[in-house]
């Protein structure tokens, strides 16, 4: 008898723990995201490296999207947590001019405008265009990423990004391991002695034809 009293809790702890579960693993499906077919908002980009330490490969770009959150299905869940995907990439061709240049067209709507929740259309708006370069130092793969934010290069129409030439890993044992980059207003609080440690990317629009 005893010994039955003394189970009762690890007994009952497992029964709150099988109700519990469903819930805690709620199936949870959502519709996917297209892209526009017929994008027409271009936004024609050029992409320069200054002065990098190794040979440079055509960049991956992508432009990353959000979705308007007012067409998203509401939160139930005692977490209150949205839990439908708010974010979608598209990535866009590439072509090289020389060894350390090349031009991109993105678009502005490149993620289609459709009712995808039964709650009214869902309009995507453009956050950043992002060069990511695959560059191999002494045949180590090093990431390097390079965003560009929207108003950025509509307002400025020059978006400039540092990295350190050493290429060091941000976070070593990574697979692939990336590199950490420095944007413009951060990389003028670095001392002007240390400026020629690191070299610049560039991402700009185009304006009537013209690279700027």
């Amino acid at each position: 008898m005893l010994t039955s009293l003394q189970t009762l809790p690890r007994v009952v702890l497992i029964a709150l723990i099988a109700v519990a579960a469903p819930g805690c693993s709620k199936d949870r499906s959502y519709p996917v995201y297209r892209e526009n077919p017929a994008p027409k908002d271009a936004l024609p980009i050029v992409i320069r490296v200054h002065d990098a330490p190794v040979d440079v490969p055509v960049p991956k770009v992508l432009v990353s999207y959000e979705i308007d959150p007012l067409c998203l299905p509401a939160i139930d869940n005692y977490e209150g947590v949205q839990y439908a995907p708010q974010r979608q990439s598209v990535v866009f061709p590439v072509q090289r001019v020389s060894k350390t240049e090349f031009t991109a067209t993105v678009f502005k709507d490149g993620m289609e405008v459709a009712d995808y929740y039964g709650r009214g259309p869902c309009n995507w708006t453009p956050r950043f265009v992002q060069a990511s370069f695959m560059m191999d130092v002494e045949g180590r793969p090093i990431r390097v990423a390079i965003p560009a934010f929207f108003p950025e290069l509509e307002d400025k129409a020059l978006s400039t990004t540092y990295v350190e030439k050493a290429l060091r890993p941000l976070i070593p044992g990574q697979t692939p391991e990336r590199a950490g980059i420095w944007p413009d207003s951060q990389f003028q609080k670095i001392p002007q002695g240390q400026h020629s440690k690191y070299f610049p990317i560039e991402i700009s629009r185009k304006a009537d034809g013209v690279i700027r």
